[in-house]
């Protein structure tokens, strides 16, 4: 459900390139503000922890909220907003590493090398996809492979 306060931008705006990695330092961390603006809206994840967009979504993610939630890289909860942020002691190296010790902690680990560094790398590129292509302060929402930012109003 689209609300006249949001923009909408698809998960493949932004184009990454190698030097773009390099030098990256917005990631995504989950957020509370803006919780309660939609219908459904969910927290379970720890303010600041960094969260991907990439999930595994059950067979009815409508029912349970999967296919609109960011699960927390640390406490495996999940939220529905997440807020792109500057944090410059994290590197796209940290980022990364960030990323696999979360999905071996979920199980992802018995798979072949290659498949698995390929889940890495998805998580990492969609995370700086959608951080330049909102900029840093946006709270970002998803369901399923469509992103968007939620637009602040300000008082005229």
């Amino acid at each position: 459900m689209m609300n006249a306060d949001r923009r909408c931008v698809g998960p493949k705006t932004a184009h990454v390139g190698e030097q773009e990695l390099e030098n990256e330092m917005l990631v995504l961390v989950a957020t509370r503000e803006t919780q309660g603006r939609e219908d459904g809206d969910y927290c379970s994840t720890v303010e600041g922890e960094l969260v991907t967009p990439i999930t595994f979504e059950c067979c009815v993610p409508d029912t349970c909220g999967c296919g609109r939630g960011y699960p927390g890289l640390v406490s495996a909860g999940a939220t529905t907003t997440a807020m792109v942020v500057d944090r410059t002691a994290i590197t796209p190296q940290i980022l990364r590493q960030s990323v696999t010790d979360s999905l071996e902690r979920g199980g992802w680990r018995d798979m072949a090398d290659e498949e698995f560094e390929q889940i890495i790398d998805d998580h990492v590129h969609t995370i700086i996809r959608i951080c330049k292509a909102f900029g840093d302060g946006a709270i970002v929402r998803r369901d399923g492979p469509a992103f968007w930012a939620d637009v602040r109003r300000s008082a005229a």
